[in-house]
């Protein structure tokens, strides 16, 4: 099946009382306290994990969960399927993990989650078959769909929560991934929700029976929203009169030493144990011309484990902590004020950013988007499978449609935020929509994995694409340029883009959206990885109000819009003072490297070989 769903389950419907577009601690405390909330099964998948204070995150949820279980006398069963390349899959490719090797990846043993089952995948189709999906089911009630891996980078990242019939479209899906005997079996499989004999306990706060978590299986079942949701609690709900609170959990946390180091990008250094994140209103190490500083406890942001395996653990504390951590990171201690210098310290992973934004423009940051209260709304899964063979032919995908008709049918508009842009269905769609006189806009990454796209066959970097589309149109003479917008992805604290080899800032958001009315997000790039290779699995959905309001949170939180265009060369060009006219320092290449080709084969290979990410 192409669409990696059965066809019954690609249409269908639900809402999405939850939007995080924020760096990935903020993303993984959700899914942390979500999972750790389970009553009786868990599902999660993501393309890369690595061990960091990400993965951290999800092995002290599932001790939570394994805690809670074993109190209400029973057991849940967990499924996670991640893609670290093994010679086994040549043979195999859904090749199983077995307990003994959890510890390589920094996974709880066996013995520390005595009230789950747990089995582990590692899935790739070779040679070019990621597996490239990330996403949580839990209980067939609740999905994540998120555009970031289990890994520690300085990127924002866009993450969706799903309820209703869409959650059974995302477990057919699971189901039809996972390809092995599930053992043991999935409980929802023999007793769905809303069924007798469905398991309801424990539920949320260790509650049995007929639990908060009700199910849209069930008659009568009604979509809760905010603090009403028992999935979100307070989740979001970030006020500035809990400014003065959230600051005193934050020193508390810093005092006894509460808060998690995260390692390095890249795993290569490991948690400082000694070292403390700092608080919000400590200044922040010195740098000199916007250059990078060590930063030994990684941002603000980073989720503190468990407290131990036999008490209150941190990720039944999410109702409020989770929130908390978040308006301490954001706001001044003194003030109540959001600064420059508390959204660089929410931003920094691993290494410290000047700011240079002077003050902040626009609306607040706010990496929680509590969506207002709305009906459920046509969904549509527009996935596509896994291909290994070489070769840019296979397109006949639920995913490549769905962006080749929205960009053929567009009206007025089209919006789109991606890291990478090269696929080359992509670019002439591109252009044809400008020509119909839709406005294009694009939200790039300036210089996001420039090597590896410089692999023949890649499709190229940023840059060198921009700059061929602009020549394209120039060379027409029909003024279309003037449609196509694009812009270099410039973080909420900068006035400039940063480029993405310093790995300081970077933006790692799948988005579409056409016309205001409907949207396709997820786990696809519009890259050729992602367009001809990797299994993605996004959604499709129709809703006008949450496409705004997406827009207003997704422009909140960077500043592309007021910074990022480039100029209608497709080269960014400082706007006003002392280097007014000046092209930006950090641009890259826009001609093939021939050193970068060879840099960029040999991180293919580490990828392959699960040394590296996408």
């Amino acid at each position: 099946m192409v669409g990696c769903v059965s066809p019954p389950l690609l249409g269908s419907n639900g809402t999405i009382p939850l939007t995080i577009v924020s760096v990935i601690p903020d993303i993984m405390r959700h899914y942390g306290s979500v999972l750790s909330r389970a009553s009786a099964e868990v599902i999660l998948c993501t393309n890369y994990w690595e061990p960091s204070a990400s993965s951290d995150i999800i092995a002290d949820s599932l001790r939570t969960l394994s805690k809670r279980m074993q109190d209400a006398g029973g057991k849940a069963v967990v499924k996670l399927m991640y893609d670290r390349g093994t010679p086994k899959q040549v043979v195999q490719n859904h090749a199983p993990v077995l307990p003994k090797d959890w510890a390589s990846v920094k996974l709880p043993s066996q013995e520390e989650l005595p009230g789950i089952s747990m089995e582990v995948i590692n899935f790739h189709r070779p040679l070019l078959g990621t597996f490239h999906s990330k996403y949580l089911i839990v209980d067939r009630k609740v999905a994540l769909l998120s555009s970031n891996n289990i890994q520690d980078r300085p990127n924002v990242e866009m993450m969706i929560h799903l309820e209703g019939p869409i959650v059974d479209s995302f477990l057919d899906m699971a189901l039809l991934t996972w390809h092995n005997r599930m053992v043991p079996p999935l409980p929802s499989l023999l007793n769905p929700p809303g069924e007798e004999g469905a398991v309801t306990a424990p539920g949320v706060n260790g509650q049995t029976g007929e639990t908060a978590q009700a199910s849209h299986h069930e008659a009568g079942h009604e979509y809760r929203f905010g603090k009403e949701n028992p999935w979100l609690k307070e989740t979001g709900l970030e006020g500035k009169e809990r400014v003065g609170e959230a600051r005193e959990e934050l020193r508390r946390q810093h005092e006894q030493g509460e808060m998690h180091g995260e390692e390095g990008v890249g795993g290569e250094s490991a948690p400082d144990a000694g070292s403390a994140a700092r608080g919000a209103g400590d200044a922040a190490p010195a740098a000199t011309d916007g250059e990078a500083v060590e930063h030994p406890a990684g941002g603000d942001a980073a989720q503190h484990p468990a407290a131990d395996a036999t008490g209150a653990a941190a990720n039944d504390q999410t109702d409020e902590a989770e929130v908390k951590a978040v308006d301490g990171a954001l706001f001044d201690r003194d003030g109540g004020k959001e600064t420059p210098a508390h959204i660089a310290q929410h931003l920094d992973i691993k290494t410290h950013v000047d700011p240079t934004v002077p003050q902040l423009a626009g609306d607040d940051f706010r990496p929680h988007i509590l969506h207002k209260e709305h009906e459920p709304f046509p969904i549509a899964m527009v996935n596509r499978v896994p291909h290994g063979a070489p070769g840019h032919e296979d397109v006949r995908v639920p995913q490549d449609a769905a962006w080749l008709a929205a960009l053929g049918y567009a009206q007025q508009s089209v919006f789109i935020q991606t890291p990478t842009f090269n696929a080359s269905p992509v670019i002439p769609a591109t252009l044809d929509a400008c020509r119909r006189g839709v406005t294009v806009t694009l939200y790039l990454d300036l210089g996001f994995n420039d090597s590896g796209e410089q692999i023949p066959g890649q499709g190229g970097t940023n840059e060198q694409v921009v700059s061929g589309m602009y020549k394209t149109l120039h060379e027409e003479n029909k003024g279309d340029e003037k449609n196509l917008k694009v812009y270099w992805y410039t973080s909420k604290d900068q006035v400039s883009p940063l480029n993405a080899k310093a790995k300081q800032r970077n933006c790692h958001v799948k988005f579409m959206s056409v016309d205001d009315q409907i949207a396709i997000l997820g786990n696809g790039n519009q890259d050729t990885q992602s367009w001809f290779h990797s299994q993605e699995i996004n959604v499709l959905v129709d809703a006008p109000q949450l496409i705004a309001e997406w827009h207003q949170g997704l422009n909140a939180n960077q500043n592309t819009r007021l910074y990022g265009l480039v100029d209608e060369d497709g080269i960014w060009r400082y706007k006003e003072g002392e280097k007014k006219g000046q092209k930006l320092e950090a641009l890259g290449e826009t001609s093939g490297n021939p050193a970068a080709r060879v840099k960029g084969l040999t991180g293919a290979v580490k990828r392959v070989q699960g040394k590296g990410g996408f």
